[in-house]
């Protein structure tokens, strides 16, 4: 069964050249889980899923994206278990890793996926998934925070820590342009590698670089690249998310 990690507030912070945010949750044992971002996460999810985030339901999302992918095992070493694979969301991959070769049918990526909404269809499914046997986290609502301020008496509805991100998101139709860009670039590369490894051309060793040269391109389904990148941000649990990272993306 899942537990349940109620959000207690969001601030920003700066680390090094990146500006963050900072998400403290309690969870079920009473224990605070810090999740850290960088502030540019946000747009580099909508050009990453082609999520609209001008409307509220597409912000949420995008929001709710970021702070379940931490909980979230890597697809590609975890195939046989994977959720999205389990109901056929897969495709050619495109690294040579965990046992694949370039070409192999593996889980849908947002590095192997045929389009955007494929991958975002694999990823939600995945947070699902996450949400329903591992950790779901929650804020206050609007209904939630109204009936809890009536029980206690108090004319102030309690506000929702996660408004403060809502409010100041820094996501611009221009980011998500020239982040897309950089995905589409990223992607269309990807393809041809696995284009030219069906035909015997070279392609990446197994084992090797995940990516076959570098780009700012980075997967969010795969949870262990935050393992391998992370620049000295730990939260209580020694977990955080999406934080200041070796590679060129910094997002």
């Amino acid at each position: 069964m899942a537990e349940t990690y109620q959000v207690v507030d969001a601030s920003r912070t700066r680390i090094g050249a990146a500006e963050c945010w900072v998400v403290r949750q309690q969870r079920p044992d009473g224990q605070h889980h810090v999740t850290v971002f960088p502030t540019a996460s946000l747009e580099w999810r909508a050009a990453e899923y082609g999520i609209d985030h001008t409307t509220e339901a597409g912000l949420d999302q995008i929001i709710d994206i970021v702070l379940h992918e931490p909980h979230l095992r890597d697809p590609l070493e975890h195939r046989a278990s994977d959720p999205a694979a389990a109901k056929g969301m897969t495709a050619p991959s495109t690294e040579a890793v965990h046992g694949l070769a370039i070409g192999d049918e593996a889980p849908v990526t947002l590095h192997n996926a045929p389009d955007r909404a494929t991958a975002l269809s694999a990823h939600l499914e995945r947070i699902e998934h996450v949400k329903r046997t591992r950790v779901r986290v929650v804020s206050a609502t609007s209904t939630a925070a109204n009936t809890t301020s009536s029980a206690r008496g108090n004319a102030e509805p309690t506000r929702d820590p996660l408004a403060a991100i809502r409010a100041d998101h820094g996501i611009t139709a221009e980011g998500v342009a020239a982040k897309a860009a950089v995905v589409d670039q990223a992607r269309q590369q990807l393809a041809a590698n696995r284009t030219a490894a069906a035909r015997g051309g070279d392609h990446p060793a197994a084992g090797g670089n995940r990516l076959p040269t570098p780009t700012p391109l980075w997967d969010p389904s795969n949870a262990a690249r935050h393992q391998a990148t992370r620049a000295g941000v730990e939260s209580p649990e020694g977990d955080t998310t999406d934080g200041p990272r070796i590679r060129t993306d910094q997002r």
